[in-house]
């Protein structure tokens, strides 16, 4: 023993997709390519991080795990056998980036490749992390929309119903809009406020 540590790179790959062939990717949960790509599909290891990219709709989609390393004909009948090297793939929960290309030019590459950074780039546009909303925020906002809600049905009560002096019913409408009003404000700031602490709407007043 040398005492050094057999570190395992996981790598980024984009594999190519059209209209023609997306669906089978996703059914199949299989990517391909050409014979002639094999020496760059061969360098797939299981557990590195893929996406795929559709050429005709400009849209990314990831990301995928590598389930197995590469192979010939995991499938041979995939793709109508035009897509002989290929890998299996798996995810958890996807996303996707429309008009992909403006926001990375460098997915048109003719290369399945990608550096770190580029990954790094995709992931942080693809997975977003989780939110924790403060508690005592999430239960304002709660108890502000049923009062909202409440309000609501009351201002409609008022203004259907037929009972009572129509200057009396105006005045209880009047109160209840008043109320209304205030409590679409309190809430608008709570939403506001919740962002602030979050940035979960990326709301413009908070900027």
């Amino acid at each position: 023993m040398n005492g050094k540590k057999n570190w395992v790179i996981k790598l980024f790959w984009k594999f190519i997709c059209t209209k023609i062939t997306e669906a089978e990717c996703f059914q199949r949960r299989l990517f391909g390519d050409t014979r002639g790509f094999w020496n760059e599909v061969k360098k797939v290891k299981e557990g590195d991080t893929l996406f795929l990219y559709n050429l005709n709709t400009d849209v990314l989609f990831g990301p995928f795990i590598a389930e197995t390393d590469a192979k010939q004909d995991i499938e041979p009948d995939a793709w109508s056998g035009n897509f002989p090297s290929q890998v299996r793939v798996d995810w958890e929960m996807l996303s996707a980036i429309t008009e992909a290309s403006n926001v990375f030019p460098f997915v048109r590459d003719k290369r399945l490749n990608l550096s770190n950074g580029e990954g790094q780039k995709i992931l942080g546009r693809l997975v977003k992390p989780k939110v924790e909303i403060p508690p005592k925020i999430k239960e304002g906002i709660q108890d502000l929309d049923e009062e909202i809600h409440s309000l609501a049905h009351r201002l409609e009560e008022i203004i259907m119903s037929g009972k009572g002096h129509p200057a009396d019913r105006q005045v209880e409408l009047d109160r209840v809009k008043g109320e209304f009003y205030c409590k679409m404000r309190d809430f608008v700031w709570a939403v506001r406020k919740l962002d602030k602490r979050t940035n979960m709407f990326d709301l413009p007043s908070n900027k």
